[in-house]
């Protein structure tokens, strides 16, 4: 028989290297050791040796296939939903188990019991894998590998310093697609905010220490997550994480690092959120989920930028009251987006205060932002649908035909408007049809139209 303390030694490398090659020698060690001794008390002549030595190369080769996967395979994340990577090495084995017990399993936990586990896929690195993850240089190339979306990474160490203690030191990465890098970077710069440095509790307290660290990072990824889905295009989704994680806060007795950061931002997000929420039902022409959203977003933030756009649209094609979309467009005046100015420019145009939608036009013409083709196509658009019903506003040719020229570049079309406008305008208009008049001759000039 094979001396106890050698397969004793062998399983100890086994079980606690088996990801180092000498792991891999002696797990295939005690494998072929303890098929010895099984084939030693099987009766002679029931199963050839030489068969069953073909057994146990087939088992040897297993044992090195699994080997290989777990030693150096990191699973890539499937793109279904948002990935969570935790790649937080622990220096023992204590520590490393109850990193899986009490904060891994707690988050998952606090995930289930917010209703949004669907939405986050948790990817945990192995421990013998973490250390070469442990920076920021270092993410990058994991994420290369796994293709999530957030990574919190770090090391948890044990040590005594008077009791036994835990240091858990962590750091957070946000790589979220679709949004733009630019974007992704201010969003890691937010989850950093919210995410404690260095905790550190006694070894006696490690089940509330883990859960509590828990706790903190899940906040951090609700939060951050949340504002990554409003800017890919999923505010409802946004709103959803936003909320639960303002309730969570606001609710708790006790307040944790970062919950004071959030508190600071989460209402204006909301805010906006839901301003994106009421304009896409405005799109669907929806009014009674449109002054919902609208509601409970100004509600939050009174100066919210995209709820006041919604808002100056429903008091003009709902509520029939251009005077009231007027006075909530001033409320914009200091937003650097063009889309309040071509609503403006409209809105002056259509009350014909003339040289007001002039002096907005001028400005308008200046302006040189990368969203101004879609806004004026929806100007265009609009105007257009408006004339199919309205015969007494021929000021609406005039703008069409500026939005045409000006911004769409499309001279047929500007000089067909501006040509109506012109045979259509009276003496209060003087102002647009000299404009329009100067701006047909070079249209025909630019197109050799006579």
């Amino acid at each position: 028989f094979m001396d106890k303390d050698l397969l004793k030694e062998a399983y100890n490398i086994a079980t606690n290297n088996f990801h180092r090659w000498w792991g891999f020698l002696s797990a295939g060690f005690l494998l072929g050791t303890v098929a010895l001794m099984v084939y030693g008390l099987l009766p002679d002549d029931r199963i050839r040796f030489l068969h069953y030595a073909w057994g146990i190369i087939f088992l040897e080769i297993i044992l090195f296939i699994y080997w290989l996967v777990y030693a150096f395979w990191i699973q890539k994340h499937d793109q279904k939903c948002t990935g969570l990577v935790i790649c937080i090495y622990a220096d023992s084995n204590d520590a490393e188990r109850n990193l899986k017990r009490d904060f891994v399993d707690s988050i998952k936990k606090q995930f289930i019991n917010s209703g949004i586990n669907g939405v986050f896929k948790i990817h945990t690195i192995k421990n013998h894998l973490a250390p070469r993850f442990n920076n920021f240089e270092s993410i990058y190339k994991l994420h290369n590998r796994v293709r999530g979306h957030i990574y919190i990474f770090g090391e948890v160490k044990k040590r005594k310093n008077g009791d036994e203690q835990y240091f858990l030191s962590l750091d957070g990465l946000v790589l979220h697609r679709p949004v733009p890098m630019q974007v992704s970077k201010e969003l890691g710069r937010d989850f950093l905010a919210t995410l404690p440095k260095g905790i550190n509790f006694k070894d006696e307290f490690a089940f509330t220490g883990f859960q509590i660290s828990a706790d903190i990072v899940t906040k951090a990824v609700e939060y951050i997550s949340g504002i990554a889905a409003s800017i890919s295009g999923n505010p409802f989704l946004a709103t959803r994480l936003h909320n639960d994680l303002k309730n969570r806060i606001v609710s708790s007795t006790k307040k944790l690092p970062g919950d004071k950061v959030i508190l600071s931002k989460i209402d204006n997000l909301l805010s906006n959120e839901y301003g994106i929420i009421s304009a896409f039902y405005l799109s669907k022409n929806d009014q009674a989920k449109t002054y919902e959203n609208l509601k409970l977003s100004l509600s939050l933030n009174s100066k919210c930028y995209q709820s006041l756009i919604v808002e100056s649209i429903t008091s003009f094609s709902w509520e029939n009251d251009p005077k009231k979309s007027l006075s909530v467009l001033k409320k914009c005046h200091d937003v650097a987006d063009p889309t309040w100015r071509y609503n403006e420019a409209f809105i002056h145009l259509w009350l014909e205060q003339y040289p007001s939608a002039w002096k907005q036009c001028e400005k308008i013409k200046k302006l040189n932002y990368s969203n101004e083709p879609d806004i004026s196509r929806q100007v265009t658009e609009f105007n257009e649908k408006l004339l199919q019903t309205i015969t007494d506003k021929p000021v609406l040719y005039f703008w069409l035909g500026f939005n045409y020229y000006f911004k769409q570049e499309n001279l047929p079309f500007a000089l067909q408007n501006f040509e109506t406008f012109i045979q259509k305008a009276d003496d209060s208009m003087i102002l647009l049809i000299q404009k329009a008049s100067s701006w047909l001759v070079d249209i025909k000039r630019e197109g050799d139209w006579k």
